[in-house]
């Protein structure tokens, strides 16, 4: 079965497309920067005009740490699911048989899987 994760379609931002603000206007004028911030989502603070750090609403931060539909959490714990199933004896066991096969081994078991997949599809 396979699950579908909803992933937030937010735009991706860049550094360079986000409105520059100076290290020093930042420093000066923190209130405004604060509610430039707020306005458009994030800035990017820059210092001798290169890029030196992002500031993010708390909008834009919680949408990238997560939150009640934090699919990467979900995705993480399916992981370490199917990890663990992997690391289980029997599971290393056939791997192991799949690694020792000989080259006939290996294909008499390709046939016998996509005759299975050929009686699936019908």
């Amino acid at each position: 079965m396979i699950k579908k994760y909803k992933i937030r379609n937010t735009p991706v931002l860049k550094v360079e497309e986000l409105p520059p603000v100076t290290a020093t206007a930042l420093k000066n004028t923190t209130a405004d920067v604060l509610d430039q911030v707020a306005a458009m989502g994030a800035v990017a603070v820059t210092r001798h005009d290169k890029p030196r750090a992002v500031l993010l609403s708390v909008e834009q931060f919680e949408q990238l740490t997560g939150g009640a539909d934090d699919w990467l959490a979900d995705l993480h714990e399916e992981y370490q699911g199917v990890l663990e199933k992997m690391q289980a004896p029997e599971q290393k066991a056939a791997a192991m048989r799949a690694f020792n096969a000989t080259p006939e081994e290996l294909g008499k078991a390709a046939v016998a899987a996509a005759m299975r997949k050929t009686k699936r599809a019908k």
